[in-house]
């Protein structure tokens, strides 16, 4: 600094001496112009004095005049030498800052570059070699465009002109993509150029989080909105924040209306504004909570919930409101209501009930058994169940009581058993408190009513062929008279072979019908087994209209049939449904004909069938309603009570509609009667679908 500070005295002490100097010379040039100039040349007529006179003149006026033009000479010599002064340190000092600022651009850590108005790189610092991965002579030989812009050809859109601006751009490298955040300056060069200052950030990790962290965001959106679980966020002023659609489905709130709300304004329960406010014990230090409460819905209605809650924490890990979740437990609640119900029902079947109980788990083994069952079979308990109930020694290739735990239903079995006895086996399945399946065996013996049964059915049956003997007789009589007069006439004819082609057909179909009523007569007639069959319900009915069907006609009844060809099968003993089916249409002839005893408008007999049911129960309906004398609302609840009856004596037991029903209540259907005195009679019979 001392030197630098000497030099810069001397250089200041060089130009005043030159000032100085100047002014001396210009002091002896006055003097010479005087003598040589005005005095010779330009005013001889004055009088002349020397060189000297001039060179120290006694005029005061002419040497104050000599006197300030010096001064300024040396005044504005001094002004000069200020001016050099400072543009020499002004050069000194932009010099000194070019170099600082080169050398930070050259070791700044982001990449710089100089482009000019084409792209063509100008200059670019050794992050910039870095971050395109290129040696400095490639990446100058490179434009901008070719960096940041590659077509899909690998070649260059040299038609893009450099745009000043914030941007970011891609550039594409060894099979990967690097991400710059690039600012790009004008600026006009020393030459007049117009140039581009760029400056990068490498965006590419950042980027690469930024992508995670809105796929991570997009994921957690996701599996809240899509939850199984009713789920709202609160924070510490109990404002909502948000809520997802299972949420919107439980509570009957829409989003719009819930956020920004107060949460106890919004499916409020019997915790909020007391201690237990999950959102206070939260706030007051509490991890999770969890407990069933009720919650209001929009419409008014309660719903039962499980609610668990969780704190929701800022960045640094303070609790500043809570997650709550919600999970409907109404349906559970009514399960559990209604397995204590059946517990109770169950235990007062297993200590009360006259047949034999038992309880049989998944291994087969007999964990229970009642008094009942005890005096049946003896002490059963820890034997096998194939063992202590069928006598065998190995499972029945037929198990009900798997059947009844895998399929989660009621299953029902008979079977013969020594000395010719009928058991009746029921399993019903269950799960006990620790979580097994096992199944609760009802076992009854039902010897005496199936031999019971099987008598009176036969009789029906016995009583039923003899009151259609003449509707059959009438109907064999009509279509062989039919076959006796076609035969006739193509005796009494002689035509072309067309017309006895004709003639024949409705033979052959006469005969078929013949056929036909002679085949249900006897298929109804037979004793057939007792193996339970799909089969279409239609085709029952067709059956049993078959057999009636004359005496309906001779009775001149209207009948309307409306019966679907496309109804799903039943599972049933067809011979037992058609026995039904008889006995309900002739009960109906009977009721029509008490009121209308000739042929009457009125006297009509309509027979419908459909399918329905819901979930897993489906059923085919067959709907018997006649316009007949009715039955009177004190003999309703009884008329299916063995032995009652209202038609006269002789002309009814009382048992048809207590077999009726035993036989729909055995194949797992149900029969029910509605009617009015005098107007009409309505009879249901429902069975259940065959399942795949």
């Amino acid at each position: 600094m001392v030197v630098r500070g000497s030099s810069r005295s001397l250089l200041r002490s060089k130009y005043v001496g030159i000032g100085i100097l100047t002014a001396g010379l210009y002091w002896l040039l006055e003097a010479l112009a005087h003598v040589y100039l005005y005095c010779a040349y330009l005013f001889p007529q004055y009088t002349h004095g020397t060189f000297l006179s001039y060179l120290f003149p006694a005029d005061m006026h002419e040497v104050s005049k000599r006197l300030l033009i010096s001064a300024l000479i040396v005044g504005f010599s001094l002004y000069a030498q200020h001016g050099i002064n400072v543009r020499r340190r002004t050069e000194e000092a932009l010099a000194t800052s070019e170099r600082k600022y080169r050398t930070l651009i050259q070791e700044a850590l982001n990449p710089v570059f100089v482009v000019d108005t084409g792209g063509r790189m100008v200059e670019h610092n050794l992050a910039a070699q870095q971050f395109f991965e290129m040696p400095a002579e490639e990446l100058a030989s490179k434009r901008y465009q070719d960096l940041f812009w590659p077509r899909s050809d690998g070649g260059a859109l040299g038609a893009h002109v450099v745009i000043p601006g914030q941007l970011e751009v891609n550039y594409h490298t060894k099979g990967s993509i690097k991400t710059l955040l690039l600012n790009l300056v004008p600026f006009a060069a020393e030459d007049g150029r117009q140039l581009y200052f760029g400056i990068g950030q490498d965006f590419t990790e950042r980027k690469r989080i930024q992508v995670n962290l809105q796929l991570a965001h997009a994921e957690l959106h996701q599996i809240f909105n899509t939850a199984s679980a009713a789920m709202r966020v609160i924070d510490a002023h109990s404002n909502v924040l948000r809520v997802n659609q299972t949420f919107v489905g439980l509570s009957g709130i829409t989003e719009e209306d819930a956020v920004g709300a107060k949460c106890f304004d919004v499916f409020a329960g019997d915790k909020c504004h007391t201690p237990e406010c999950p959102l206070v014990r939260i706030l007051n230090g509490a991890k999770e909570i969890e407990y069933d409460l009720t919650k209001t819905r929009n419409d008014g209605t309660t719903v039962s919930c499980l609610l668990t809650a969780r704190p929701f924490m800022d960045q640094d890990g303070q609790p500043v409101g809570i997650v709550e979740s919600f999970k409907d437990i109404t349906e559970l609640a009514r399960v559990q209501e209604e397995l204590r119900t059946e517990r109770d029902r169950l235990r007062h079947i297993l200590f009360q009930q006259f047949e034999g109980v038992g309880i049989i788990r998944g291994d087969f083994t007999i964990e229970y058994q009642n008094e009942a069952l005890r005096q049946e079979l003896g002490n059963c308990v820890g034997q096998l169940c194939y063992a202590a109930l069928r006598g065998r020694t190995m499972p029945c290739p037929c198990c009900y009581m798997e059947e009844a735990i895998t399929s989660g239903k009621l299953q029902h079995c008979e079977f013969e058993v020594v000395a010719g006895r009928v058991h009746e086996h029921t399993y019903t399945p269950f799960r006990d408190a620790n979580g097994e399946e096992k199944v609760l065996v009802l076992l009854r013996d039902i010897t005496e009513r199936k031999a019971s049964r099987a008598s009176v059915i036969r009789s029906e049956q016995l009583a039923a062929l003899g009151e259609l003997a003449a509707g059959v007789a009438h109907e064999i009589n009509n279509p062989m008279n039919g076959i006796i007069n076609y035969a006739q006439m193509l005796i009494n004819r002689d035509r072309g072979h067309e017309y006895v082609k004709d003639i024949a057909s409705r033979v052959v179909a006469e005969g078929d019908r013949v056929a036909k009523i002679v085949e249900s007569l006897l298929a109804f007639a037979r004793r057939e087994s007792q193996v339970r069959v799909p089969i279409h319900i239609q085709d029952i009915l067709s059956d049993s209209l078959t057999l009636t069907g004359a005496q309906i006609r001779k009775d001149g009844i209207d009948l309307a049939f409306e019966v679907p060809m496309d109804l799903p099968r039943v599972h049933c003993i067809p011979q037992e449904i058609q026995q039904v089916f008889l006995n309900l249409l002739s009960n109906a002839r009977y009721a029509l004909n008490e009121r209308y005893p000739s042929a009457d408008r009125n006297k009509r007999l309509r027979i419908t069938a459909g399918a329905d049911g819901n979930g897993t129960s489906r059923n085919v309906t067959v709907l018997f309603e006649d316009s007949g004398v009715g039955i009177p609302v004190a003999n309703l609840a009884k008329v299916m009570n063995p032995f009652f009856s209202t038609k006269p004596k002789g002309k009814g037991t009382g048992l048809g509609l207590s077999i009726c029903n035993e036989i729909v209540q055995e194949h797992g259907g149900r029969l029910t009667i509605d009617s009015v005195e005098g107007e009409f009679t309505r009879v249901s019979v429902t069975l259940p679908q065959v399942t795949a």
